[in-house]
Parts: structure tokens; C-alpha cells; sequence
């Protein structure tokens, strides 16, 4: 009866083990790898300077990334004015373009206007920003590392990110973050 039990319980592990070893694989990028589900594919981009690309998920959603000087640091680009500096600059110059501004009464909460929320973390030894939407689907989720060195060309910066990912796909990326390796 024990033996029975063993090797019910050892079969369990095992075909546990492999089950989950064939949802992803290993995507290895040169200065970097990542653990990611098996139907993630990457496409690779003639970028001059920079070690730059997109991935695309199961669903077709962008997974892009840029391991290089001039990497995107993911930050909001978003324009939050109060009402009495919009007159101001209007009066200034009344040809302004304010299409992107966000005018807000001095009781509003700015924090309401950003899409990602904003933590840091290690990930292979390296300070990370990490994003995650406020709300899935609407917003950046993804990683950003300042330096992780100094190249010929300057600083080496990096970014993982994708942008209005569905939940699925936002889900794996958060993953896949984790399991981030650089070469040292």
C-alpha cells in the first residue's frame, strides 16, 4: 500500500513538473533572457544602438522592449494644470495648444489622473519601476531599470512594456518580469 502511495504521489509531482515546464520557455534576448508562455514570440528590429524589439503575445498584444542608452523610462506624459494657471497661460498666450492639459479645481486629487500605479522593487539585483495599471486595460504595465551599467555610448537603461493590455496578457507580463536575467 505504500508503495502505492508513492508512486501515485511521485507520478503527481513529475507529470506536474513537466506539465508546467511546457507552458513557457526560455526567450533569450543577448544582454538579457526571460521565462515567458510558449506562445509569446519576438520580433527583432534593426535598431542601431540599442538592443530593441516587440514581443507579441497569444492574444496579439505588443510587449516591446529597449536595452540601451536612450530607453524609455515609462513615465506618464500627462499635463495636470489648475484652473488658475490655465487662465494664467491663456492670458499669456491665448494661442497655446492645451489639448493635452487636464485643468483641475484645487480640491481635485491629481493622483486621479494617473493611469499606472508606481512601485520599485528588485529584479535581478537591480532597483526597478514597476507599473501597473489602476484600472486593466487602461495604462502601461511594465518594468523600467535606470542603469545597469555604463556602455561606450553612456548609461545602459531598459524597458519591458506594454500598453491597454487586457488582463490575460497583463497577468503574464507581471510574470515574466520575474523572472528577468541580465548578462553581468
Amino acid at each position: 500500500m505504500k508503495n502505492i502511495f508513492l508512486f501515485i504521489t511521485t507520478s503527481f509531482i513529475f507529470f506536474s513538473c513537466s506539465e508546467n515546464s511546457q507552458k513557457t520557455k526560455l526567450l533569450t534576448f543577448g544582454s538579457f533572457t526571460i521565462q515567458a508562455p510558449k506562445d509569446w514570440k519576438k520580433i527583432n528590429s534593426d535598431s542601431y544602438d540599442s538592443n530593441a524589439g516587440i514581443i507579441v503575445t497569444k492574444n496579439n498584444d505588443s510587449i516591446f522592449y529597449d536595452y540601451g542608452p536612450y530607453s524609455y523610462s515609462l513615465e506618464e506624459n500627462v499635463t495636470i494644470i489648475s484652473r488658475k494657471d490655465f487662465n494664467e497661460l491663456l492670458t499669456v498666450n491665448p494661442k497655446a495648444d492645451t489639448t493635452e492639459f487636464i485643468v483641475i479645481d484645487k480640491n481635485t486629487n491629481r493622483e486621479d489622473f494617473i493611469k499606472s500605479k508606481i512601485t520599485y522593487q528588485k529584479v535581478d539585483g537591480y532597483r526597478a519601476k514597476i507599473l501597473v495599471p489602476k484600472k486593466v486595460g487602461k495604462g502601461m504595465t511594465g518594468i523600467y531599470i535606470d542603469s545597469l551599467k555604463t556602455g561606450p555610448i553612456g548609461k545602459i537603461s531598459f524597458n519591458l512594456y506594454g500598453t491597454d493590455l487586457p488582463k490575460q496578457s497583463q497577468t503574464e507580463l507581471l510574470k515574466v518580469i520575474q523572472t528577468l536575467q541580465f548578462s553581468h
